[in-house]
């Protein structure tokens, strides 16, 4: 039964991709390949990003801010996904291992956005999955939510810059309010690179993490919400107007929260990864 759903989904893509090829006459695709744009580097399901040991910046400054203070933390390498998990990925998982998510028997999970008869919005990132269908997906590819930590050094670089791509807004390199599309978009899509390559992560979707949430060290109002009652969510998403944002805001929700939130996989560096990183 499965294999035959993924069979009907493969076939539902290949006759969309086939139909949007089609289109357009002798002249428009001459006039095409006489404009072409840059290559859109192929984007590979699962591929990982190595992110090396040691230190980077982490926090804020603003005292006012749930991010203070700022602070420099020593991380040990570890793997974080290129690109947040898509639709088409989490059919391929649910369809192989029967699951169904935390919100299905409401009717308030990913499978309203996204079905077999929809195959355009295959390589969006999968939203409306709970805390524990985004860390049961990464299981399930030996794999691992990432701390909040992980994920800020990820996002950041060791620089500790408020934008993937530095300290200064840039207009149109993310997939935030600014853009004016406020829906997700396909997955890797726009400049918003980290430092270390990582794509997508001031905008598209909010992300799980592994963390539960608390006040960091140092920072001298304690939140009644600190302790095991909430999950860490990073990210701006689609829908914020992150000019005025920064990599290193934090939210927190209930694990069993169903909204546009994703996620993105991680696990622990082995110490032959180390060294093969070590040697390039």
């Amino acid at each position: 039964m499965y294999r035959n759903a993924v069979a009907v989904v493969v076939m539902l893509l290949a006759v969309f991709l086939g139909l949007s090829a089609c289109g357009g006459n002798k002249e428009e695709a001459a006039e095409t390949e006489a404009v072409a744009e840059p290559a859109v580097p192929e984007i590979v399901p699962g591929e990982m990003v190595f992110i090396p040991a040691g230190e980077f910046i982490i926090g804020a400054n603003d005292n006012k801010s749930v991010a203070y203070p700022e602070h420099k933390l020593n991380l040990p390498a570890f793997w974080i996904d290129k690109y947040e998990v898509t639709n088409m990925e989490f059919l391929d998982f649910s369809l192989k291992t029967g699951y169904q998510g935390e919100g299905a028997k409401e009717g308030r999970d990913w499978r309203v956005f996204f079905t077999p008869a929809t195959p355009e919005k295959a390589k969006l990132p999968v939203v409306y999955i709970s805390w524990k269908d985004a860390e049961t997906y990464c299981k399930a590819q030996g794999k691992r939510l990432p701390t909040e930590e992980e994920w800020e050094k990820a996002a950041r670089g060791t620089e500790g810059f408020r934008y993937p791509w530095g300290n200064e807004w840039i207009d149109n390199r993310s997939n935030t309010y600014e853009a004016g599309i406020t829906r997700p978009a396909p997955i890797g899509q726009f400049e918003d690179i980290s430092p270390f390559g990582v794509h997508d992560m001031l905008g598209n979707v909010q992300e799980w993490t592994g963390s539960w949430y608390s006040t960091y060290k140092g920072n001298p109002k304690r939140d009644s919400k600190s302790g095991k009652t909430l999950r860490v969510v990073r990210g701006q998403g689609s829908r914020f107007k992150a000019k005025q944002g920064n990599l290193w805001d934090r939210s927190a929700w209930p694990p069993e929260a169903l909204f546009d939130f994703g996620c993105r996989c991680a696990k622990d560096a082995t110490p032959e990864d180390i060294a093969k990183a070590a040697a390039k």
